[in-house]
């Protein structure tokens, strides 16, 4: 069954036709015709049911509800219901039903809140404002705009407020976008500029939104893409009409955003649809006025009204006729007619709006993040046309990318719902597309043109910028592995590796290799070896470039660049480094004394190079050291005689050097340089200093052994090593010991070659033989063993001599020292002595431990010594190295036993298998395989090479070479060479074509600073262009007329770059001093010989054919149109650039071309000239110039054939003409947007106007008759247009209208003239402003600027009774009761007038609802303030309304400097104040609201110029309250307390640090009396509770207004001396004595007591005293008592028995502190005994213990030691303490630990008197002397100090301290040095240096 009409006619707008609907549906569900499941899926059904109590009527609430509930139980429905926000619209509807219907909606909310796991939708839903439910009057109120589901959380901002369109509205709209949709290539092009000129800035931007037909027609116009025709450049002229609708939107999502606007009054015409029937119907029966249209906000217009063809925009909204007004004569009926809050108007006249189906419509509307994606995807793919086309584009996706900013977050990629992921899909498509384009530009062929090369260059640039900025506006680095496409992955990977983006803007690149690394790891680890590549081949350049500049080079710099030049070499190959590094390691170990660590440095980077992987680097660098060695060590030195030569090889004289040589040079391919190197050393004896062969030998020592393996008897280098353990020539070499040679002799017996063998055998043989010792030579050896001793370790059958440890002695030690005695015995026999050997070498193969102390030398003992040493080497490893070292051991060794064989029982050292100084090579042929690594890696050598681009590359690796192709790129980016190629093709251009070309580059590059922005260029295009000579490249286009349309379209692209070049982002406005760009311009334009671009603001007549075409002139219109575009926007832009610069120059010129500009845009407001629809884009523009140029204070004075006065007239004339031609011929109050836009306009004009024309005469000027004398149809609109823009639709004329009628009332004529204006107004002036003002619901803007009004209009001396009133001639306000007939005049007129319409109970409203928080916005000085000195100078003391209306402003909106309210006007107005309102409560009920407003907002601590805003208003609300209570105290004191006091003690903190108004408020006070009636208070509050003493229950109400009294009076005495001795004279001591008994009673009231009195008594000498009952406080006459002084109850609360942390003894105690600067105080102190109670304090048994911040701050000692260090600070005060036996003691004690108790010893050492006592007390003086030890600086200091004071002027201290003297200068000479050293403490030192 079809139930889609049935459930249609539940929307209906006829309560009959809904409610017959409602019923057949729940007769076919209770007749089981149809089933729930049947109608869940019918999305209209749940709205139309939720709509059905937004009705005025709503019959069967109940049967909907139930229908509601039944349906919600099903899945299906529940989740239907959700969708279109069922929850929060019944959560809402809810309070305003009965009890009985609350049930089934919270059973429906319950069903409602099962929430399935999926929520697949979001669909937006809208209310229509406030609807009455039934007649009897209980309304549901919902004012809700849309309703939208929580499940999408990806929108920032949805959709803007519904706004309904009128008959004529839809028709422009409608007709538009058919014809956007023709054919017809000439018409779709000129509705474009229809669109851009006159559409868009008529309609609200988000109108295209809502009615997305243009929107779809224009994305549509995008997808056809360039063509080959002129119709092919059709998408150009939809890409300008969607730059500007997202520049509208944007400025339209500020405006909502904007707490100033801020509005919840709806639209006046977004009702209902079946609303507007009904009303509208009634409205055309209806031919009279109303009782309740009389007093409509809206009013009607006297005007004209015409008859004209409907549907071309002039004509007005249909069936809009202004009817007849009601006029009263001037007198307004009586207030009680009048609405008393905003909610009481009546209805309003609207026009025949026709019937729409709203909900369709707003259903269908675009959301603002639906149109930037649709946006963008569908103009990134024209990122691949042309260099123009490419810009436009771009322009483009930067103003949609800022959108998407605003409209999207970063959870649209984790959003479920349908619109999250639909979002989701899109943007991922738009990045797709992004990635095919910079594949498509970054790809692009080499055979094509160099121009095509720079354009796919720049193009990629620009690209990649704003893919960039995408991807950092919408997607967050961690999401972008699942979210990124491949192939935008992958352009990013070419990004990261473009170097020359990285040269532009690193911080992008940065940016985009963060993406990258969380979307490819290879990728991405790949960009990171080619950047550390890339790193290397820069150290290298910047190497070589240090190593061979002159001058003083820092070496250890240049030794880590080196290094990593080393580290590159795979890359670079540029082996030139090696012999740079060779000779820095040579240079720096020449010097006698070198750095150690430039020396290592060195070493490590030279055996880096010997022992390098690579070959090539390897052979340079052992050729380089060879050709060094030659240089140092050659022959051709010995003629030289230049000693120092051989240093030059002394970086090689170093067993590491030589060890890697000797051990891998040799071995290596590279043997031979190395051997040659070797051989030079060897033999360069002869030609080393004694020095540098000593140090050579040291280092050939270690590597002995591995030369040895070449040892050689038949080629030089084995010769030389041979030499080495030469023995037989001892005096000639002495460098090697005996022993290193026979060592070196013995370890050639173990070589291959037979030769060097024998050669051994010869070089140890005389060591055999001979010995100088005859006891100890040897027999000659015979032939045969010496024949023999060659193959002496030839092994055969080697044996083995491994101790067998596997068995324990069982031998104890005294045997084993028996036998060693025989064996060391002289009187024993040889015979015995072997056998005791033999028989310990048995032994020694247990663990028995043996320590040998010589060798017996007896032939038959030498066997088993051998074996006895054989076994203590090998188990001692120390006694074996020992004896390594004894030659004469050895060659015993060498000749025992020849015959036998042994295998050395360890394992010998040998050399690396590998160089340790080998480095591992980075894998470098992939990248270099790799075209788009190897690219980066060839512009990363050539720009490091070259330190730059800028010069063509000389010498460098042959692969590593830049094509023309990559210099080309890179040029095309390296802006200096990019902007002057582009400056030098304009100069040299041949055609037109040329100069569009290089402009059009400027322009880019331009736009990528513009787009790349919060990110820094390395050059800056604006900058980096103010440095060339660009201005003279387009100077001569700007001196010449056009001549042809070529022409026009070229001098269109110069003046669009000027345009771009002049416009800067808002963190590019800086003061500049000397802007020579601007004072350029400003001198071309007013050039007298030149023609001037002022002249073609009129147009420009090319010399054209007069048979030309009709196409050819559509063209020419058309440039034409673009050139006074451009023209307009670069003229505001200069406007603007004025008004921020410094440049005197330029601020000289700004006035001869503001007024030349004028004069100019005066002449194009030809609105007679062009009475046709299509005059309106030239209006549009002309009025947008107009705006820039009034705005700039001055513009008319400068004029040379007008005076200011005669051109501000001209002005007024003819924007009073385009207001009657464009909004009162219109009907005046049409709600058609049509024609807003010039009225928005032209009232803008006029308010600037208006302060122009005060500027100039501030006592006479008018917008009224006389001002428009000119024409005679002005002269009789008088001021009749300006009432009704008041309550235009569009709230920027509404408050633009305002401002113009503040201006005018500034004037006592303009307030003639506005309130005549008003005369057929229900409620004239008063009520129309009243009205505005009191709206709840109205902007503050609006009501701010009424307020104005008001305030101007109080200003005029009205009359105070009937008989002023007879002879004044200002007879307003006039208000006159029908019934009485009485009519009343001046100030009693608007008493009654406040009294009826509730004016302070509205304005409280306001205060309680305003916002409280900071606005965001920078808050800047009002410009043409209406508040100005004329307005103050004719201020009177009957202004009682201005004064509340000043408070008003100080509620509603933030204050500002210039509108600050002075202390005297306060003072002037009290009295009038409370002669006008009797009744001082409801005063003080809306001061209560204003406390709770003012007392609870933040306080602004960084924004100095808001802080001081704010604090003006504290004083001006305190002026206030002051006034209050001196006006009428006991009335209104209690008003006062409690408006104050639910506040207070928040307030009072932000007080204490607000800082600069405490002074204020005090010295109000004063003035005001406020203290004295906060004095009396608490006398009166004593009076009375000592007759309620009877009834203690009553006293609890005056504790309460005694505690805020005394808090009030507390924070008016802070840092007052006035206000104390205003306190004082009043008798504050005696009231708060008088008060005591009570106070002690209870705590909080007596804690807020003794806070006042320590405020009362800091610093005041007079209070003090008044305490103790001597000061001048007293009352004359009275009998203080000595006991019964209120320092006396003091004294006794401080020393009785109190718990810990106690604050009232805590504030005892700091108010017993303060009194002690008294001496008053201290005598009555010392009177009382009562210092003799702090020697019974406890003290805490572990005293050394620090005691924390909590017990030194609260527990009784620390109050005491406070005390005592304050008494401390007078002389008589020391006294006092010293007269405490054991208190000295006491302190020094505590000294230690307690800071108070130090201080108080450091003040008794600056008493004479003292000073003995302390000098005689050896504990305080360990305690003053350890001071100077401590590591606190403080202490150290009071130590110091305190000694110093002793020492002053005293002569008996030098024999107490002389055995601590010397420590005491030393400690402190040791002080002084540190001071010094800290420049932070230079003061503390003085003193030190004073003191010492």
């Amino acid at each position: 069954m079809d139930l889609s009409s049935i459930i249609r006619k539940m929307g209906h707008s006829l309560v009959e036709i809904r409610v017959r609907a409602l019923k057949s549906i729940l007769c076919k569900l209770d007749l089981s015709l149809i089933s729930v499941h049947d109608i869940v899926q019918e999305k209209m059904l749940f709205v139309y049911l939720l709509e059905w109590f937004n009705f005025p009527e709503v019959p069967m609430k109940e049967e909907a509800l139930e229908l509601l509930l039944t349906l919600s139980k099903h899945p299906s429905a529940a989740q239907m219901l959700r969708d279109v926000g069922a929850v929060d619209f019944l959560t809402q509807l809810s309070p305003n039903v009965e009890p009985s219907l609350r049930a089934v909606i919270d059973g429906t909310l319950d069903q409602l809140f099962h929430l399935p796991e999926l929520l697949p939708s979001r669909v937006v839903v809208y209310s229509h404002g406030p609807r009455s439910t039934s007649s009897k009057g209980d309304s549901c109120f919902i004012p809700l705009y849309y309703i939208e589901h929580e499940s999408v959380r990806c929108l920032k901002f949805s959709v803007f407020p519904w706004l309904t369109l009128t008959n004529t509205d839809r028709h422009i709209l409608s007709s538009n976008e058919n014809s956007l949709g023709s054919s017809n290539p000439n018409l779709v092009r000129t509705t474009c500029e229809l669109l851009c000129d006159v559409i868009m800035q008529d309609f609200p931007a988000e109108i295209f939104l809502q009615r997305p037909g243009i929107v779809k027609s224009l994305l549509s116009l995008l997808r056809l893409g360039p063509g080959k025709e002129e119709s092919g450049y059709i998408y150009l002229s939809a890409l300008s009409c969607l730059r500007q609708l997202c520049v509208g939107l944007r400025r339209r999502l500020r405006f909502h955003q904007d707490p100033s606007f801020y509005s919840v009054k709806q639209d006046p015409v977004s009702q209902n649809s079946s609303f507007y029937t009904q009303e509208v119907l009634g409205t055309q029966r209806s031919g009279a006025s109303s009782p309740g249209s009389e007093c409509s906000p809206r009013p009607s217009l006297v005007g004209r009204t015409s008859q004209r063809a409907r549907g071309d925009g002039q004509d007005g909204d249909a069936a809009s006729n202004s009817g007849s007004s009601h006029r009263s004569g001037g007198a307004v009926q009586a207030p009680r007619q009048m609405a008393h809050s905003p909610a009481g108007v009546a209805h309003v006249e609207l026009p025949d709006l026709g019937v729409e189906d709203v909900l369709e419509l707003q259903l269908r509307q675009l959301t603002l993040a639906q149109f930037t994606v649709a946006s963008m995807e569908c103009a990134i793919p024209l990122l691949k046309t042309g260099l123009h086309a490419f810009h436009r584009v771009l322009e483009l996706l930067c103003d949609a990318v800022l959108l998407l900013g605003d409209s999207v977050c970063e959870l649209v990629w984790d959003d479920r719902s349908l619109a999250g992921m639909e979002l989701k899909e899109k943007l991922q498509t738009c990045m797709e597309l992004l990635g095919d384009i910079l594949s498509y530009h970054h790809s692009c062929s080499v055979d094509i043109p160099n121009n095509s090369l720079v354009h796919h260059r720049i193009a990629y640039i620009g690209a990649a910028i704003f893919t960039i900025k995408l991807l950092q506006t919408i997607l967050p680095p961690e999401k972008a592995s699942n979210n990124l496409p491949e192939n935008t992955a992958t352009a990013l990977f070419h990004l990261c590796l473009d170097t020359s983006l990285g040269s532009l803007l690193p911080s992008m690149q940065e940016t985009a290799v963060a993406y990258l690394e969380q979307v490819n790891s290879d990728s991405h680890e790949i960009y990171k070896r080619v950047t550390r590549a890339a790193l290397w081949m820069e150290s290298t350049c910047i190497f070589l470039r240090e190593a061979q500049a002159e001058g003083e080079k820092n070496w250890l710099e240049l030794v880590e660049l080196a290094d990593q030049a080393i580290d590159g070499l795979p890359f670079h190959q540029h082996l030139p480094i090696i012999k740079e590094c060779v000779h820095i390691c040579s240079y720096l170990w020449k010097f006698e004394q070198p750095s150690p660590l430039l020396q290592t440095e060195s070493q490590k980077l030279l055996l880096k190079l010997l022992a390098h992987p690579l070959l090539p680097v390897k052979t340079e660098t052992y050729e380089c050291t060879l050709n060094l060695v030659k240089d140092c060590l050659g022959i051709q030195n010995a003629t030289r005689q230049e000693p120092g030569a051989c240093t030059g090889v002394s970086f090689l004289l170093h067993h590491r050097v030589l060890y890697e040589i000797s051990t891998f040079g040799l071995q290596d391919s590279v043997n031979a340089l190395a051997k040659d190197i070797l051989l030079f050393l060897l033999k360069g004896r002869l030609m080393m200093t004694a020095s540098a062969w000593d140090r050579f030998n040291e280092a050939l020592y270690p590597v002995m052994p591995i030369l040895q393996g070449y040892a050689s008897t038949e080629e030089s280098l084995g010769n030389c090593v041979l030499l080495i353990s030469d023995m037989s020539d001892m005096a000639r070499d002495s460098v090697f010991p005996s022993t290193a040679k026979l060592k070196a002799a013995l370890r050639l017996l173990f070589t291959k070659l037979p030769a060097v063998r024998i050669a051994a055998v010869q070089q140890f043989l005389p060591h055999l033989t001979g010995s100088d010792d005859s006891n100890t030579a040897r027999p000659k050896l015979d032939q045969q063993m010496i024949a023999s001793l060659p193959n002496l370790f030839c092994l055969k059958n080697p044996l083995d001599i491994t101790l067998d440890t596997s068995k324990k002695s069982v031998l104890k030690v005294e045997s084993v020292e028996k036998l060693f005695s025989i064996l060391y015995s002289d009187m024993v026999d040889i015979t015995l002595k072997r056998s005791a050997a033999e028989q310990l070498s048995v032994v020694l193969q247990g663990e028995i431990s043996v320590k040998a102390i010589f060798i017996v030398r007896f032939d038959c003992l030498l066997e088993p010594c051998v074996c006895i040493l054989r076994k203590l080497v090998y188990a001692d490893p120390s006694l074996r190295h020992s004896l390594a070292q004894r030659q004469l051991l050895l060659l015993t060794l060498f000749v025992f036993n020849l015959s036998s064989r042994y295998n050395v029982p360890f394992q010998a050292a040998s050399h690396h298998a590998v160089s340790p100084y080998c480095c591992v090579l980075v894998p470098s042929s992939d990248l270099q395989t790799l075209n788009p690594a190897y690219q980066a890696l060839q512009v990363a050598w050539n720009t490091a090479w070259h330190s730059g681009i800028d010069n063509l590359l000389q010498e460098f690796h042959p692969d590593l070479k830049l094509s023309e192709t990559q210099v080309l790129w890179l040029k095309a980016v390296h802006l200096p060479t990019a902007l002057q190629d582009c400056i030098q093709a304009i100069v040299t251009a041949s055609g037109h074509s040329s100069v569009a070309s290089a402009l059009s580059r400027l322009s880019i590059y331009l736009l990528i600073d513009r787009l790349a922005f919060p990110h820094i260029p390395t050059y800056r295009c604006r900058e980096t262009l103010h440095s060339l000579s660009w201005q003279a490249a387009v100077t001569r286009f700007l001196q010449v007329r056009p001549a042809c349309v070529e022409d026009e379209r070229l001098l269109v692209g110069i003046i669009a770059f000027l345009n771009a070049y002049f416009t800067r982002i808002h963190t590019e406005f800086a003061a500049d001093s000397e802007d020579k760009d601007l004072r350029w311009v400003l001198e071309l334009l007013l050039n007298q010989d030149a023609v001037s671009l002022l002249n073609l603001l009129l147009g420009v007549e090319t010399q054209t054919s007069t048979q030309s075409t009709g196409e050819h002139q559509e063209v020419k219109n058309h440039v034409s149109q673009r050139l006074q575009r451009e023209l307009t926007h670069f003229f505001n832009t200069l406007l603007r650039c004025l008004s921020h610069t410094t440049d005197r120059l330029c601020l000289a010129l700004a006035g001869p071309f503001e007024s030349q500009l004028a004069v100019r845009l005066l002449q194009s407001l030809r609105v007679s000239d062009a009475p046709r629809f299509y005059g309106l884009p030239s209006l549009e523009r002309t009025l947008q110039g107009m705006i820039s140029m009034t705005a700039q204070p001055g513009w008319s004075s400068h004029c040379p054939d007008l005076e200011p006065s005669s051109l501000c007239l001209k002005y007024l004339s003819g924007l009073l003409e385009v207001i009657s031609s464009f909004y009162v011929e219109w009907g005046g109050n049409s709600l058609s947007f049509m024609g807003k836009g010039v009225t928005k306009n032209a009232v803008i004009c006029l308010l600037h106007l208006s302060h122009e024309m005060m500027s100039e005469n501030k006592d006479k000027w008018s917008l009224g008759n006389e001002a428009a004398a000119e024409e005679a149809s002005s002269s009789q609109l008088g001021l009749a247009w300006l009432i009704p823009l008041w309550v235009d639709r569009d709230q920027e004329v509404r408050f633009a209208s305002l401002s113009l009628g503040a201006a005018l009332s500034s004037m006592p004529s303009g307030c003639q003239a506005l309130c005549a204006s008003c005369q057929n107004i229900s409620g004239g002036l008063w009520g129309t402003l009243l009205n505005i003002l009191l709206d709840q619901q109205e902007s503050s803007m609006v009501r701010r600027e009424a307020a104005f009004i008001l305030q101007n209009l109080l200003v005029m001396p009205m009359p105070a009774n009937a008989e002023e009133a007879k002879d004044s001639h200002w007879q307003h306000p006039c208000v006159r009761d029908e019934v009485s007939g009485v009519s009343l005049v001046g100030l009693p007129a608007l008493q009654a007038l406040l009294y009826h319409c509730q004016y302070f109970q509205h304005v409280a409203l306001s205060a309680s609802s305003c916002y409280c928080g900071r606005y965001t916005f920078y808050i800047q000085p009002r410009v043409g303030s209406h508040c100005g000195p004329r307005l103050q100078e004719s201020a009177s003391s009957d202004c009682f309304p201005k004064f509340v209306c000043m408070l008003s402003l100080v509620t509603f909106f933030p204050p500002k400097p210039k509108q600050s309210f002075k202390i005297k006007s306060f003072l002037d107005i009290g009295p009038t104040l409370f002669a006008a309102c009797p009744v001082v409560h409801s005063v003080c009920l809306f001061v209560a609201v204003l406390c709770h407003k003012i007392c609870d907002s933040p306080f602004p601590f960084s924004d100095a110029g808001t802080r001081d805003v704010v604090c003006m208003c504290w004083v001006d609300m305190f002026m206030l309250l002051a006034t209050l209570v001196k006006r009428d105290g006991s009335a209104a004191h209690p008003s006062v307390c409690a408006a104050l006091g639910r506040h207070w003690r928040a307030f009072a903190a932000k007080l204490g640090r607000g800082g600069g108004i405490i002074v204020n408020l005090g010295l109000s006070c004063v003035l005001a009396g406020l203290i004295d009636t906060c004095v009396e208070q608490l006398k009166q509050t004593h009076t009375q509770l000592h007759l309620e003493s009877v009834r203690p229950g009553k006293a609890s109400h005056r504790k309460k207004v005694i505690k805020l009294t005394v808090e009030i009076l507390r924070s008016a005495l802070y840092c007052s001396d006035e206000c104390k001795v205003v306190a004082t004279d009043a008798h504050l001591t005696q009231a708060l004595n008088a008060l005591w008994p009570w106070l002690l009673l209870d705590d909080a009231t007596m804690e807020a007591v003794l806070e006042l009195l320590c405020v009362y008594t800091a610093n005041c000498t007079t209070a003090c005293s008044s305490l103790c009952g001597s000061g001048p406080g007293l009352v004359p006459g009275s009998k203080s008592s000595s006991t019964s002084s209120l320092m006396h109850s003091v004294m006794k609360l401080a020393s009785a028995l109190a718990p810990d942390n106690s604050i009232i003894q805590n504030l005892a105690f700091s108010l017993l502190a303060n009194l002690v600067m008294s001496r008053d105080c201290r005598c009555l102190l010392q009177k009382n005994n009562f210092l003799q109670a702090f020697l019974s304090v406890p003290v805490p048994k572990a005293a050394g213990v620090k005691a924390t911040s909590v017990s030194s701050g609260w527990s009784l000692l620390g109050l005491w030691l406070r005390l005592l260090a304050s008494l401390s600070f007078t002389e008589d005060g020391q006294e006092s303490i010293l007269r405490l036996t054991g208190a000295l003691e006491l302190l020094a004690d505590l000294a230690p630990h307690r800071r108070h108790a130090l201080l108080t010893l450091q003040n008794l050492c600056f008493c004479p008197a003292n000073k003995s006592h302390v000098i005689a007390n050896d504990k305080a003086m360990k305690v003053l002397l350890s001071c100077l030890e401590s590591k606190v600086m403080e202490t150290r200091c009071m130590g110091a100090s305190a000694i110093w004071a002793l020492l002053h002027n005293n002569q008996r201290v030098q024999t107490h301290t002389h055995p601590s003297t010397k420590t005491f200068i030393l400690v402190l000479l040791w002080l002084v040095f540190e001071f010094m050293v800290d420049p932070w403490q230079m003061k503390s030192s003085a003193c030190l240096i004073v003191c010492l």
